[in-house]
């Protein structure tokens, strides 16, 4: 028996340790000194695309996207910008109008009826774009701003047959201080970098930032009507259809990040019921992709999105251990270790209840909060989703 609760301890722990730091450094080594293969578009050559996202209640944040979309680096005559309203409450609608001049075309579709983000993504597809006029599609969400030569950055990629999709890299604004506003950056970056690298080693990251990606017209698919994370959906697809899907790291935009602990937790909740809906999707890409999307997968999200369960399994495995050997140096170990786990977010909140914040303190909050998130995402999933609606994150 006390061997079968080690076995649990030292797999959990192993698995999380693979996937938050061996996975990510061993790929990091790999990765030093190569570069992004092209072959490349030159300026000439670059296809004509459509810009496309959705908008709910975006006062805050639409006119600065409005005039960031104005200011971007690409041919006229070869871009489009479609912008889905899906039935806002506020000035949205207004704002977009008041500031749509720009030398692009800008076609506003308005949906009476609110139905969430991707089933106005597959109504603009559907009924309002005509995608075989387009070579490729960006997708991108309405508070993102993106730097100046973003999209080329994206679309010279394409000149490679073999590429179905090109994600870019987050680089997060702090503009006020906040609770978990470092932390999330910090994490951030860590997945812009780990996704970098499994495009130089593995030739594809496993799905791009929902904040910023171009597809392939011809690789866009219908987004099943509930599902809460369409950008991971049709990247999975592009890997399905066994095409590329790389990260340009000079393709830049920039997120700001309010950093609200409650809002940042309901938010991971909901992606992480978004991934298991994937995970029932595509799971076979385990073992029907070739083996570095395969290995990836597993590596990069599968073990993450189990990340919950292994903390749980290690924490009760320590604890049996330690009941059934109270003499043993390494139970009591183990089970301090696991104690100590859980008592150092209560340390943080009395700290910082006294405005005492230690960055490594919150940052394991934050990680054991999001791992948290990412459980009752998955109780969430199995009770079933009806709606990909929800309430979009508060914007500064």
């Amino acid at each position: 028996m006390i061997a079968l609760f080690q076995t649990i301890l030292f797999l959990s722990l192993f698995l999380l340790i693979f996937s938050y730091f061996i996975y990510p450094g061993m790929l990091a080594w790999l990765a030093k000194n190569r570069s992004l293969n092209g072959p490349f578009f030159t300026p000439s050559e670059l296809p004509k695309i459509a810009v496309v996202f959705a908008a709910y209640n975006e006062e805050k944040v639409i006119e600065e996207k409005m005039r960031n979309l104005k200011d971007m680096d690409y041919p006229e005559e070869l871009l489009e910008i479609h912008i889905g309203l899906d039935c806002p409450s506020d000035r949205t609608a207004a704002l977009i109008q008041e500031n749509i001049a720009m030398k692009f075309p800008v076609f506003v579709h308005h949906f009476q009826e609110r139905s969430g983000k991707a089933n106005v993504l597959n109504k603009i597809f559907n009924q309002s774009l005509k995608l075989s006029d387009f070579e490729i599609v960006i997708m991108m969400d309405a508070n993102i701003i993106s730097k100046e030569n973003c999209f080329i950055e994206l679309a010279k990629c394409f000149k490679n047959e073999e590429i179905g999709q090109v994600g870019a890299v987050i680089e997060n604004l702090i503009k006020e201080k906040a609770e978990i506003a470092e932390q999330e950056k910090f994490y951030i970056g860590s997945e812009s970098k780990l996704k970098i690298a499994e495009t130089k080693v593995l030739d594809s990251s496993i799905g791009a930032f929902g904040a910023c990606y171009a597809i392939r017209s011809s690789l866009i698919k219908e987004i099943p009507s509930n599902y809460l994370m369409e950008d991971f959906y049709l990247s999975m697809h592009v890997l399905e259809q066994k095409f590329r899907s790389i990260t340009n790291p000079d393709a830049i935009v920039y997120e700001d990040l309010p950093g609200s602990i409650q809002e940042e937790f309901k938010r991971k909740r909901r992606i992480s019921t978004g991934n298991f809906q994937n995970l029932s999707s595509y799971y076979p890409l385990l073992w029907k992709a070739n083996w570095k999307i395969s290995f990836s997968f597993f590596s990069h999200k599968i073990l993450r999105w189990c990340g919950s369960f292994f903390i749980l399994l290690a924490i009760f495995s320590a604890s049996f251990w330690f009941m059934y050997e109270r003499t043993s140096f390494w139970a009591s170990f183990f089970f301090g270790a696991m104690l100590l786990n859980l008592i150092l977010p209560l340390l943080d909140i009395l700290l910082k209840s006294v405005n005492i914040n230690v960055n490594l303190l919150r940052l394991h909050r934050y990680f054991l909060l999001m791992n948290l998130a990412m459980f009752l995402g998955f109780i969430d999933w199995t009770k079933g989703v009806k709606t990909n609606i929800w309430k979009p994150t508060k914007r500064t």
